[in-house]
């Protein structure tokens, strides 16, 4: 089984969307999946609820117990934890947790600077559990824009601790629709550039979690 958590102490930066779609992509890879959202708001179960589909299983788990809770959820070959966007000992369990650490990254320098928080507590659990592979992810990105190349600047400066990730998603409406209507973007629009966008993303973090 592997853990894969995707968080940011700063709210707004597509975690659950991504967390959901990498959700549909294994599902459709045959896998058994469980979202866990330990966020308060929510996202994942209302997604979840939505769903009519029973291939993906979801659990709310709010509590700073999560690294241990999680061993009592057997059978399954991937957990996505949908980590809640603040600096809280339930999200500092969320990185105990997971195997990978996906940090989704908006493309704008602030969110950069914004994300340093999030790193730095990386940082913290690695110290007790090395093993953890911190990822960034940029998220909502609009190519060939002066903010773009800036945050990939920006982003370079972490490159030797946590790397990011080659897969990268774009500003896209089809996320947002997909996930009001309980889909992934591979089940919504197929041949869409968005399914290809999270297609690629879930086929980097099988290599990074092989």
């Amino acid at each position: 089984m592997k853990i894969i958590a995707l968080g940011n102490t700063k709210g707004g930066v597509g975690k659950s969307t991504t967390a959901v779609n990498l959700a549909v992509a294994a599902a459709m890879d045959g896998k058994k999946v469980m979202i866990v959202d330990a966020d308060v708001q929510g996202s994942s179960m209302g997604f979840r609820g939505l769903r009519k589909s029973d291939n993906i299983k979801a659990t709310s788990i709010t509590t700073p117990t999560l690294h241990k809770d999680l061993g009592d959820l057997q059978g399954f070959d991937f957990i996505f934890i949908d980590a809640g966007g603040r600096d809280s000992t339930v999200f500092r369990s969320a990185v105990m947790s997971c195997d990978l650490m996906i940090i989704p990254v908006l493309p704008s320098v602030y969110d950069v600077w914004a994300a340093a928080d999030t790193i730095n507590m990386v940082r913290e659990a690695m110290i007790y559990k090395p093993q953890i592979k911190p990822r960034l992810l940029l998220n909502q990105l609009m190519p060939n824009t002066i903010m773009a190349r800036e945050t990939l600047e920006e982003l370079e400066k972490f490159k030797e601790e946590i790397p990011l990730l080659e897969a990268r998603l774009h500003s896209r409406s089809a996320y947002k629709n997909s996930v009001m209507e309980g889909l992934g973007v591979m089940e919504s629009e197929p041949k869409g550039k968005a399914a290809a966008e999270i297609k690629a993303l879930y086929d980097e973090v099988l290599r990074l979690i092989q």
